[in-house]
C-alpha cells in the first residue's frame, strides 16, 4: 500500500479529505481517517471519521480484499464530495477500472488513481459490520480479517494439539474473529485475552465468546506493543503476509512477544506453516521445545519458557 500513497501524495495532497483505509505518508494530511489497523492507526495523525462529517475529497486506498475495498466504497459514497481510489496493479487496478468505469483514471508507480462517479458505487456496506458471513453461520465477521469467512485449518490443527485442559491466565495472539478462542474457554481457563492488530477481530472474537466474562480484548500491534506479562500459556498461528506481500518478520515478531508474555514454565502452543522458520528462533527466545509435529502442510510446536 506505499506505493499508492506515494501517489496519493503526489497528486492529490493539497485537498482536505477523508483517508478510508492505508497509513501515513508525510505529503498527505487527512482530515479524519477510518482504519482498523492498529499498527497503521498508530501512524496516522488525523482522528476518527464520526460517521457525519462531510469533505470535498475521499481517498481510497483499495486492500488485498475485494469485498473490503467495495464496503470502503460504500462508506466514501455516504460520506460526499469527489472519491478517488488508489489501488496498486498486483491488486487488480485494472479490475478495478473496469468495474467502476472511472471518470479519470492515471497509472502511475504500478498503481492506478481514478476518480469515480459516486453514483456507481455502492449504497449499502460498511468496512467495520460485523455479520455471519453465510446465512447457517454461529459467528460474525467481516471480509478483510484472516479466515473471515470460516474456521483455517492450521488453527483447527492446532486446537486437535492442545491439551483437553488449560487452566490458568492464557492468551490468543493474532485471535482472528474468535473461532479458535471460544473452543479454547471450554478448556478450563479462567481468564482469555483475545489480541489482534484489527479492531473489528477483536470486537467480533467477543461477541463470538459471547462476551464470556473471562474474555478481554486487547487491540495491540504486537510488532510494536507488548500484551500483559504473566500468562501459563499462550495460543499463536501467526501471520506471515502484510499489505498482500509475504513478510516473515512478522511471525518472528509475534513469537518474540509470545515468549516475553509467558512466565516461567509457561507454556506456548503455536502452528505454521512448515515452510516457515520457526524452529531455528525458539532456543534464543528461552523456549524448551518440548514437541514439533508435522501435518499436512503445517508444523505444530510445544514449547516451555525457561526463564
Amino acid at each position: 500500500m506505499r506505493a499508492a500513497l506515494e501517489v496519493l501524495a503526489r497528486q492529490r495532497a493539497e485537498v482536505p479529505a477523508l483517508q478510508l483505509a492505508g497509513g501515513a505518508h508525510p505529503g498527505l494530511h487527512p482530515m479524519a481517517v477510518v482504519q482498523p489497523d492498529r499498527g497503521q492507526r498508530l501512524s496516522l495523525q488525523a482522528p476518527d471519521w464520526d460517521g457525519q462529517q462531510t469533505f470535498a475529497e475521499v481517498h481510497v486506498l483499495a486492500t488485498p480484499n475485494r469485498d473490503e475495498t467495495w464496503a470502503y466504497l460504500a462508506l466514501a459514497r455516504r460520506a460526499g464530495g469527489r472519491v478517488f481510489l488508489c489501488a496498486e496493479n498486483r491488486l487488480g487496478a485494472d479490475g478495478w477500472r473496469k468495474k467502476l468505469k472511472p471518470l479519470e483514471s492515471h497509472s502511475q508507480n504500478h498503481c492506478r488513481l481514478m476518480e469515480l462517479d459516486p453514483a456507481t458505487l455502492p449504497s449499502q456496506g460498511d468496512p467495520l459490520e460485523l455479520r455471519p458471513p453465510f446465512p447457517e453461520a454461529d459467528f460474525v465477521s467481516c471480509p478483510g480479517l484472516f479466515s473471515w469467512d470460516r474456521f483455517d485449518p492450521g488453527s483447527q490443527l492446532l486446537l486437535d494439539f492442545l491439551p483437553v485442559t488449560l487452566a490458568g491466565r492464557g492468551a490468543d495472539l493474532g485471535c482472528g474473529p474468535g473461532l479458535l478462542a471460544r473452543q479454547l474457554l471450554q478448556r478450563g481457563c479462567r481468564h482469555l485475552d483475545l489480541v489482534d492488530v484489527d479492531q473489528r477481530a477483536v470486537a467480533a472474537a467477543l461477541k463470538n465468546c459471547r462476551d464470556d466474562e473471562r474474555c478481554h480484548g486487547l487491540w495491540l500491534d504486537l510488532t510494536q506493543e507488548s500484551p500483559p506479562p504473566g500468562y501459563d500459556w499462550v495460543t499463536l498461528n501467526p501471520p506471515f503476509h502484510g499489505s498482500g506481500y509475504e513478510d516473515r518478520t512478522l511471525g518472528l515478531a509475534l513469537l518474540a512477544r509470545a515468549a516475553g508474555a509467558l512466565r516461567k514454565g509457561g507454556m506456548l502452543w503455536m502452528v505454521a506453516n512448515e515452510h516457515l522458520p520457526y524452529q531455528e528462533a525458539i532456543a534464543p527466545l528461552h523456549l524448551q521445545l518440548l514437541e514439533v509435529r508435522q501435518q499436512r502442510g503445517y508444523k505444530l510446536f510445544q514449547c516451555r519458557k525457561n526463564a
